[in-house]
């Protein structure tokens, strides 16, 4: 499934509570930044659609404005020093920068 399809299957309501894992939460955020003309309506896009899935699966307390924002300015910074890179390449740059020093 691409990023975008799990994005549409998200926003349907068709991810499993199970199968959405940390990395698939960073592949939404890319996309939404990607779609989204600002970071600030990325952010609000990312929002609705985690708020609706953490409470479609009983857990709406599991939900962070903070966590959220966090990461979608995290996803954004490393998006603008590689523009066109792909969701692996950036996570991997990402990860690289977290773990090196």
């Amino acid at each position: 499934m691409t990023d975008t399809e799990l994005t549409r299957a998200l926003e349907r309501g068709d991810v499993p509570n199970t199968g959405f894992r940390h990395a698939d939460h960073l592949r939404v955020a890319l996309v939404y930044l990607n779609e989204s003309p600002t970071i600030g309506d990325a952010i609000d896009r990312m929002a609705a659609t985690l708020r609706r899935f953490a409470t479609s699966v009983g857990q709406p307390q599991k939900y962070s404005q903070a966590t959220t924002e966090f990461w979608m300015h995290q996803v954004a910074a490393v998006r603008a020093v590689m523009p066109d890179a792909s969701a692996d390449t950036l996570f991997a740059a990402f990860l690289a920068c977290w773990t090196s020093g």
